[in-house]
C-alpha cells in the first residue's frame, strides 16, 4: 500500500511539473507580443506627460510675464509654488534670444492656421469613445474632422471648412463603409493626402502613420499590430490558437486539481504545488490546507 501511495504521488508530482512547465513555456513564448505593446503604452505616456508639461509652462509664463518689467522685476514676481532659484532660470529661458524667436515663428504658423477647430480640452480618443457610446457605432477619421469643426449651432467654423466638409459627405456617400474607416485611404487621406510622420489627422496626439494605418510594417514574429482594422486573418488565426491553447492548460490544470481534490491522503508538498498553481489558472483552486482538509485530516505527524 505505501509503495502504491508513493507510485500516485510520483505520478501527481510528475503531472504538476509537466503542466506547469507547459504553461511556464506558454507564458514565455507569447510575453514577446505584449512587451512592445507596454513599450508603445509607455511612449504615448511619456508623450502625453511632455504635452502637459509643454502647456504648463506655456501658461504660467502668459500668466506671469509682464514686457514692461525688466528681468529683474520678473525674477521677484515668483509664483508660490516655485522656488526663486527655478523661476530665475525659466526667466532667463524665456528672455533668451533663440527662445523668443522659436515663440515668434509658431506663433506666426498658427496665425495661418485658415481653419480653427472646436474641439477644446478634451483630447480626441475621448470625444470619439463618448461619440461611439452616444451614437451606439464605430466613428472614423472623418466623422472626427466633421465633429472638431462645427459650432455647437452644427455650423462649420467657416467656408474652407465647409468646403471640405461638403467633400468628405460627397466621398462617405459613394462609399459608406469609410464612415467607420480608420485609414490613408478614407475622406481624410483622399483629400488632405500623405500624412507627415508622428501625426494623423483626426486621432488622438501621440498618433502616427505607421500604427495607425494598414500599411504598417511593425511586425513582432509576424503579428502585425497596426490596428484593429488592420487585422489580417493570418494574424487572427495566431490570435485564436494562441487564446485555445491557454484555454486547454487552464482546462487541463482544472481537472488535475479537481482529481487531487477528491482525493485521500495526497502528501503535503503535492497540496503546496496545488495551491502554488491558483495564480496562474485564475480559478479559486483550493490552498493546501483546504485540499488536505478535504482529503482526510490532518496529514502532519
Amino acid at each position: 500500500m505505501q509503495l502504491l501511495n508513493l507510485h500516485n504521488s510520483l505520478n501527481l508530482h510528475n503531472q504538476f511539473l509537466n503542466l506547469h512547465s507547459h504553461l511556464h513555456n506558454f507564458h514565455s513564448q507569447h510575453l514577446n507580443i505584449l512587451n512592445p505593446i507596454l513599450k508603445l503604452n509607455l511612449k504615448d505616456v511619456k508623450s502625453r506627460i511632455g504635452k502637459l508639461w509643454r502647456e504648463y509652462r506655456w501658461k504660467l509664463w502668459n500668466e506671469f510675464y509682464d514686457p514692461l518689467l525688466s528681468r529683474n522685476d520678473l525674477i521677484k514676481n515668483v509664483p508660490d509654488e516655485i522656488t526663486m532659484d527655478q523661476w530665475a532660470l525659466f526667466v532667463d529661458y524665456r528672455l533668451k534670444p533663440s527662445t523668443m524667436e522659436m515663440g515668434n515663428r509658431n506663433r506666426d504658423i498658427r496665425k495661418r492656421q485658415t481653419i480653427p477647430h472646436t474641439g477644446g480640452a478634451m483630447s480626441l480618443s475621448r470625444r470619439r469613445e463618448n461619440l461611439i457610446l452616444e451614437l451606439g457605432k464605430n466613428i472614423g477619421r472623418a466623422g472626427m474632422w466633421k465633429v472638431t469643426h462645427k459650432r455647437k449651432n452644427g455650423t462649420y467654423v467657416n467656408d474652407e471648412a465647409m468646403e471640405i466638409g461638403e467633400k468628405i459627405d460627397e466621398l462617405m456617400l459613394k462609399n459608406p463603409e469609410t464612415a467607420s474607416e480608420i485609414s490613408p485611404n478614407d475622406p481624410i487621406g483622399v483629400i488632405f493626402g500623405k500624412e507627415h510622420p508622428g501625426r494623423v489627422r483626426g486621432l488622438s496626439y501621440g498618433a502616427c502613420p505607421t500604427f495607425a494605418f494598414q500599411q504598417s510594417t511593425t511586425r513582432i514574429r509576424g503579428i502585425n499590430f497596426a490596428s484593429p482594422n488592420a487585422a489580417s486573418p493570418h494574424d487572427e488565426d495566431k490570435f485564436v490558437k494562441i487564446k485555445n491553447e491557454l484555454a486547454t492548460v487552464k482546462s487541463q490544470m482544472q481537472t488535475l486539481l479537481a482529481y487531487i481534490t477528491s482525493k485521500k491522503d495526497v502528501p503535503e508538498h503535492v497540496a503546496a504545488m496545488a495551491a502554488g498553481l491558483a495564480p496562474d489558472i485564475e480559478s479559486g483552486v483550493p490552498s493546501p490546507h483546504e485540499i488536505l482538509g478535504s482529503s482526510g485530516g490532518n496529514k502532519t505527524p
